[in-house]
């Protein structure tokens, strides 16, 4: 620390002059110098703080806040949350509310969380303002899109008198659960101080609303519902007070994730043993069909976190977390507290409360990543070494499948598509519709045959999957839809062509401007042949006349809708099981993508799709880059597409390693031989496709295609 020789000249010449008037007679005969005077107290500053919370606290993500200009109005050259989601901001000499709050997660593991002070503080006195999934919501209702990065990016357009009216008919629409967990009775979610739930401590009153609300976008709309009753979502109140309030949750709902911190507490032990400590055995030798690689025996740090029959897709606890025991990044990965994504209350059919659990974590490099999966409540079932009733389950399905609402930006870079020579090529577009993956090589795949599937926003008859004709070289592992018609019979449920597992319901006329918005007819304006393109809903299938474009009724796709699955195995005429899954997420129309933030590939790898560059040439493995987008998801996998009239339809594809932003993803191999990627030709004979799949923690699926025809 350094001392203040001026300061300590002023005291020893005070001194002295004491000493001398001592010396004269003076001062009453007492030689001890008077103490010197105390330091006057550091001036006021005037600071905007508040708490980044999601239900837990978001530890580490960076906050930005500024003014109606855009400008930060922070002294600090950056701001980091806190372990327990708090941050300060020391106000700019001269700044005025309203001020723009945003919180980015660097690693995506949570949407950026967008809120606005109102208030511009007095010295001495901060003003609070709390960034939460409820203040985002709040802030979303006055952009037309929905979304509160919108508002964020115009922050001088900010109405503060709608924005206060909002939130009142919010507070009154949200009362009952408000009051049900005891926030204080003047609860504002901007304003009211949080402290924020951690694995060790619990939250108050006021985060204890974030943990039961959820919070989602239907047909363009927000939503808000409580995790014990995402069928009974209300739209989000705005500048007009709501009809219907909602609902106060179940007893018990609001501590339930502090109850499920024990299985984070748990994995974090376990994680925290050096990788040759934490699997001292595994099989190996396990083939994919029965579940593949399990990890056998683990430390004892990692016991009691599932039950001994965990049982997920198909797979045990040591096959369904093989790969991350396994993952030296994850030693020393930190968990946060578990985000309840839905509970299921006991019933004649299954005994036990259950709850769908988002358990999210940080690696030690610095990279999030999450594991969602089911809990059971088992009835005295605690003990001193796992003090909670609650366990890791599994959702008791017997094969690897699931149901995910789905998004895509498809990018075209063919010269004008659906013209010669490119009259098949896809224009550029936002597409929505059900991502449904059905492992093919996955635990309960020997044998198997087809897969029906129904449910909302589906053909009546259903869905029928059936594995890739194998005279193409893929490398994929999911089941592709084979007919809409329900059919599963041997004779006509055959392999299928390479067209997909994702079931397209809409898309835009294009991915900017008011094309981005308008929504274009599938697969066309007149084609009334609705048995041609199979992997996209057509008018014909829910007795539309073609060409129309109104038929879906996105209001009805929500999350946790019963997709029932129908698996059918050789010499079986009968479903061998029968199971519903749903999706955590709802399905967006697909004017939706253009609110959403999207990752861009890098000039040069683009020039993969550029006939004129010599990248076009015959390859054997592509390299792909991108530009990190901190608004954006981080990538989870990479995919190369391609296909030329005299060869069959190759593909590539390569996980990409958590937070990077490169891969390479190589030809597939036939028999041992590998396939060379063809040469990309403009004369519409050949074709490429680069696509990126996203690493999204909530269960949706999203990806960027980006193409040449």
């Amino acid at each position: 620390m350094a001392i203040d020789t001026r300061r300590f000249a002023r005291i020893t010449t005070l001194a002295a002059a004491a000493a001398a008037l001592a010396a004269c007679g003076g001062g009453g005969g007492d030689d001890t110098p008077a103490p010197p005077p105390p330091p006057p107290p550091p001036p006021a500053v005037q600071a905007v703080q508040g708490t980044a919370a999601v239900g837990g606290a978001l530890a580490h993500a960076t906050v930005s806040v500024v003014d109606t200009t855009g400008a930060s109005v922070c002294t600090e050259s950056a701001i980091v949350t806190s372990d327990t989601g708090t941050y300060t901001c020391t106000l700019q000499a001269g700044k005025t509310a309203p001020f723009v709050v945003v919180v980015t997660d660097a690693e995506g593991a949570v949407a950026p969380l967008v809120s606005v002070g109102t208030s511009t503080p007095v010295a001495g006195t901060p003003a609070t303002v709390n960034a939460t999934p409820l203040t985002t919501a709040i802030v979303a209702q006055l952009s037309p899109d929905r979304s509160a990065l919108t508002v964020a990016a115009q922050p001088a357009s900010i109405d503060v008198a709608a924005l206060q009216s909002i939130t009142v008919n919010v507070l009154a629409q949200l009362a009952d659960v408000v009051a049900s967990v005891s926030a204080p009775a003047n609860y504002n979610p901007f304003t009211t101080p949080i402290v924020a739930a951690t694995t060790s401590t619990a939250g108050d009153a006021a985060d204890k609303v974030l943990e039961v609300l959820k919070i989602s976008t239907v047909n363009g709309e927000t939503v808000v519902a409580t995790v014990d009753k995402p069928d009974q979502a209300v739209p989000l109140a705005t500048t007009i007070p709501a009809t219907v309030v909602l609902a106060a949750p179940a007893p018990g709902v609001a501590t339930l994730s502090q109850e499920l911190s024990v299985s984070a507490i748990g994995l974090q032990r376990c994680f925290s043993v050096d990788l040759p400590q934490r699997v001292i055995s595994a099989d190996s030798s396990i083939a994919l069909s029965d579940g593949g690689p399990e990890v056998t025996q683990a430390a004892d740090e990692c016991n009691e976190i599932v039950t001994n029959d965990y049982l997920h897709n198909g797979y045990s606890s040591g096959q369904h977390f093989y790969g991350l025991l396994n993952d030296p990044a994850m030693t020393g990965a930190v968990f946060s507290v578990p985000e309840v994504m839905r509970f299921i209350a006991a019933s004649s059919s299954v005994p036990q409360d259950r709850a769908v659990v988002n358990l999210r974590y940080v690696d030690k490099n610095g990279v999030a990543g999450n594991i969602i999966t089911v809990a059971y409540k088992f009835a005295g079932s605690s003990s001193t070494a796992h003090p909670t009733e609650w366990w890791l389950h599994g959702n008791r399905h017997p094969i690897d499948s699931s149901v995910q609402a789905s998004i895509r930006r498809r990018e075209q870079l063919a010269p004008n598509p659906g013209t010669a020579p490119f009259p098949n090529a896809p224009s550029s577009r936002y597409e929505t519709g059900l991502n449904i993956f059905i492992n093919k090589d996955g635990p309960g795949s020997s044998g198997m045959r087809a897969v029906r599937v129904t449910g909302p926003g589906l053909p009546p008859a259903g869905l029928v999957y059936t594995r890739p004709d194998p005279a193409l070289a893929l490398s994929q592992n999911w089941m592709n839809i084979k007919s809409k018609n329900g059919v599963t019979d041997p004779a006509s449920a055959t392999f299928s062509a390479n067209v997909g597992n994702v079931f397209l319901l809409q898309r835009t006329q294009g991915i900017s401007g008011a094309d981005a918005s308008t929504v274009r007819p599938n697969p066309n304006q007149s084609n009334g042949n609705n048995t041609q393109f199979v992997n996209w809903a057509h008018p014909v299938d829910y007795g539309a006349a073609p060409g129309s474009s109104n038929y879906i009724d996105f209001t009805q796709l929500k999350a946790h809708n019963a997709y029932h699955f129908e698996v059918f195995y050789d010499g079986e005429t009968a479903p061998r099981h029968s199971y519903d899954s749903t999706p955590l997420t709802p399905v967006a129309p697909a004017s939706y993508g253009g609110a959403l933030q999207w990752v861009d590939l890098t000039p040069a790898t683009k020039g993969y799709l550029d006939p004129g560059n010599v990248l076009a040439a015959a390859t054997q493995s592509i390299g792909l880059s991108w530009n990190a987008n901190p608004y954006a998801e981080t990538i989870r996998s990479a995919g190369v597409y391609t296909y030329s009239g005299s060869g069959p339809v190759n593909q590539g594809l390569v996980s990409v390693a958590r937070g990077a932003t490169t891969a390479t993803a190589a030809a597939p191999a036939v028999n041992g031989v590998t396939v060379p990627f063809p040469t990309l030709t403009s004369d519409g004979s050949t074709g490429r496709q680069l696509q990126l799949r996203y690493r999204t923690l909530d269960g949706s699926y999203k990806d960027s295609m980006t193409q040449y025809n």
